[in-house]
């Protein structure tokens, strides 16, 4: 107990790793609302409770108990369009600040993405690692109406995309510790998941098979400025319905073809140094996982 005055206060030593657990869902909890906030579809519902305890693998009070306590610092906001769920608060709804080799990526892939669309009939996008995300730093949309986008400026998960596996794969990012399920077909565990992973680096591309929303697939090739130097990825989305099997190949052949250009363009401005997103090197081995 400590006295101030005619006040006594009681205070109570928090052990650290409990302040770290709670810190650390309360971020997860910012990192899910940012992602919704980036996902036209997922926007009007929010993000629930429930959605956040499964991702969490909390009991639903104490995501409840989170999100409250991020609402009332202005990080999140209860949803205006829906009875249930929450928005990214005012605290955190600024606008995202490329650095030079961001912005020097995605002005570069820029080109090769129309031309990606152009030859697949697909969205394409262009993604950086961004701590325990890939960041879509630019994406271009089909003429299709039915179509799938990943909007400039989202944070989608490492383990479950095609984007986040083609940055795990290449060393550009480390495997997370927490895999949650967010499809049938995710990924949870972590050794399939790093074998997987060396697969995609030996055959050149990554696949996203419905893993992060049903329905949807993708597919994501490294982008090099240089022979050791990856940067970041380019990659296309559609719907499952038109990503049949029997094309998956020759939509791969067309992006791996545009990330070979885009690598060759990079690699030919010597002055390039910075890789965007401040990614790792590890590589991913099976004798040493998640390295």
């Amino acid at each position: 107990m400590e006295e101030e005055g005619d006040q006594a206060q009681v205070v109570h030593d928090v052990p650290v790793s409990v302040e770290r657990s709670a810190l650390t869902r309360g971020l997860k909890i910012v990192d899910l609302l940012m992602e919704v906030e980036f996902d036209p579809v997922r926007q009007r519902a929010g993000l629930s409770v429930q959605q956040a305890a499964l991702e969490l693998g909390v009991h639903k009070s104490t995501a409840s108990r989170l999100l409250q306590e991020l609402v009332e610092c202005g990080y999140a906001v209860p949803n205006p369009n829906a009875k249930r769920g929450f928005r990214l608060g005012p605290a955190l709804r600024y606008r995202r600040v490329l650095s030079a080799g961001q912005q020097a990526f995605r002005e570069a892939a820029a080109p090769f993405l129309q031309r990606l669309v152009g030859q697949t009939e697909e969205c394409a996008h262009a993604a950086v690692p961004m701590g325990e995300s890939a960041l879509v730093v630019d994406a271009f949309e089909t003429w299709k109406a039915l179509r799938v986008v990943a909007t400039k400026g989202r944070s989608v998960p490492l383990h479950c995309t095609s984007a986040g596996k083609a940055l795990l794969a290449f060393g550009m990012a480390e495997v997370p510790l927490d895999l949650p399920a967010r499809t049938n077909r995710t990924l949870v565990n972590r050794e399939v998941l790093i074998a997987h992973l060396n697969e995609i680096r030996e055959r050149g591309w990554a696949l996203d098979d419905e893993e992060n929303h049903g329905g949807v697939r993708c597919i994501s090739a490294p982008v090099f400025a240089g022979a050791d130097n990856p940067v970041g990825c380019i990659g296309i989305d559609g719907p499952r319905l038109r990503l049949r099997d029997e094309v998956l190949e020759e939509l791969a052949e067309q992006v791996v073809a545009a990330a070979a250009g885009l690598s060759a363009e990079l690699a030919a401005h010597e002055g390039w140094r910075e890789r965007p997103g401040g990614g790792h090197r590890a590589a991913v081995r099976p004798d040493r996982p998640g390295t």
